[in-house]
């Protein structure tokens, strides 16, 4: 048997373990159960064995899913990591690899994989080789100017379409956000953008959970960012919504090409005139 044999295992002879890189999302599954129903499993799942039964490596939604669909049996194939660290460099690359991930889940994944790639690989997590050299140097260094040598830079990095900014980035604002907002973000929009994420990763715990308080309570409805939130706190004027919706307008009509402005400011000729004519500029 290959590790790429497809075998159609048993459901209850798989185990998942509780210390998964990405939260397991019912909803997700219920509609995939569905599409799972109507076309079929496209991806089998991936088990890692052990003893007699077997834990899953990858997939855990179409494994829910076909429990959804009162399935006894799923197709797999067996993985050849023979650890719980292989094992887990092989979940979080699967997931980097589909583009499925949220902003807050592919930071916690780029950092399980920096996590589990220095402890898979010790002697560039120490520093060891030569840091300009051909394979040497620190495995993720944080210095944006440092050599592209991050260990895995050729074989991983490129694989899944990241640079070691972008990698850098991810990490950074997963170890900045606290535990505590790492839970309290899961489900919410802030966990879609990474600019949120990113300013709420440099602010402290304590700081951090009174901007999700605000945005996320009922204290102030018109506080649904950390900038806001942050200005709220600092006792800053809220911008009106005409205001914001002035700023909209105003970045959007910066960032249209000329000719596009142009044709605008024709469509509008009569009010652009008179507002020129109003500020004393004709």
């Amino acid at each position: 048997m290959t590790s790429l044999s497809i075998l159609d295992l048993p459901i209850r002879d798989i185990d998942v373990p509780a210390d998964r890189a990405r939260d397991y999302d019912e909803n997700a599954a219920l509609a995939l159960a569905a599409v799972i129903a109507e076309q079929g499993l496209q991806h089998p799942i991936r088990v890692r064995r052990t003893g007699d039964r077997f834990q899953l490596v990858s997939g855990l939604r179409r494994l829910r899913a076909y429990e959804l669909n009162q399935q006894t049996t799923i197709p797999a194939t067996i993985t050849s990591a023979d650890s719980d660290d292989a094992a887990r460099l092989e979940e979080v690359m699967e997931n980097l690899g589909r583009e499925e991930l949220i902003a807050l889940d592919r930071c916690h994944h780029l950092y399980e994989l920096k996590v589990v790639w220095e402890r898979l690989h010790p002697s560039f997590a120490n520093g060891g080789g030569n840091q300009r050299g051909k394979n040497g140097g620190k495995t993720f260094p944080t210095d944006p100017e440092a050599p592209e040598v991050f260990g895995f830079a050729a074989s991983v990095a490129e694989a899944v379409g990241l640079s070691k900014r972008t990698i850098n980035a991810a990490v950074k604002i997963w170890q900045g956000l606290s535990p505590s907002s790492r839970t309290r973000l899961a489900g919410t929009a802030l966990a879609t953008k990474q600019t949120e994420l990113k300013a709420l990763s440099e602010e402290g715990p304590a700081r951090q959970a009174r901007i999700l308080d605000l945005i996320l309570g009922d204290e102030a409805p018109e506080v649904q960012n950390v900038s806001a939130a942050l200005a709220f706190m600092d006792g800053g004027a809220q911008p009106t919504d005409l205001e914001r919706r002035y700023r909209v307008v105003a970045e959007g009509l910066k960032a249209l090409p000329d000719d596009s402005f142009d044709l605008l400011v024709i469509e509008n000729e009569e009010r652009v005139l008179a507002a020129l004519k109003r500020k004393g500029r004709i």
